[in-house]
């Protein structure tokens, strides 16, 4: 590969989060990651490590969200070999369950990379809330539309059988 073809591949990674995100996905949301990979977030004293604890943490993650609409924003990639780091920033509109307003997060994700046979992962992801904004509810959202199955992406393997 590439230098120009990792950074592609690594590009398609950060934005399989995101759809994975707001497709309210658990299994894409993990699947983006090393089998050892682990996520580290502000406020927690250790990470969440391997497949299925991070999967646990994204299903749970999505059961108290009854909102959640993520934007990664365009960011830095250095590839090293087969190993690579690499900044995101993002914005996310989220509704807890329970709670009054939609809150409005900017954030910054900084990853370590890894290419394993199946392609990039993510080894480490550092992921920090910078400034979170409470936005009034309004006529409120809706839920999100189905969605064109897309089992190419990484951890979206099942999609396949909805098609068959």
């Amino acid at each position: 590969m590439s230098r120009a073809e990792d950074e592609l591949a690594i590009r398609q990674l950060a934005a399989a989060y995101t759809d994975a995100c707001n497709c309210r996905c658990p299994e894409g949301m993990a699947g983006v990651y090393a089998p050892d990979g682990e996520l580290m977030t502000v406020g927690r004293d250790r990470p969440i490590k391997g497949y299925d604890k991070l999967l646990l943490g994204f299903q749970r993650l999505l059961e108290q969200r009854e909102f959640l609409m993520q934007t990664t924003h365009s960011g830095v990639v250095e590839v090293r070999g087969d190993t690579a780091v690499a900044r995101w920033w993002f914005t996310e509109l989220k509704k807890p369950l329970g709670h009054p307003n939609y809150q409005y997060v900017w954030g910054c994700y900084q990853d370590e990379l890894v290419r394993l046979p199946e392609g990039w992962r993510y080894a480490r992801r550092t992921a920090a809330g910078m400034m979170t904004w409470e936005l009034p509810l309004s006529e409120g959202h809706v839920g999100p539309p189905p969605f064109l199955p897309m089992p190419s992406l990484p951890g979206r393997e099942a999609e396949a059988l909805q098609t068959a």
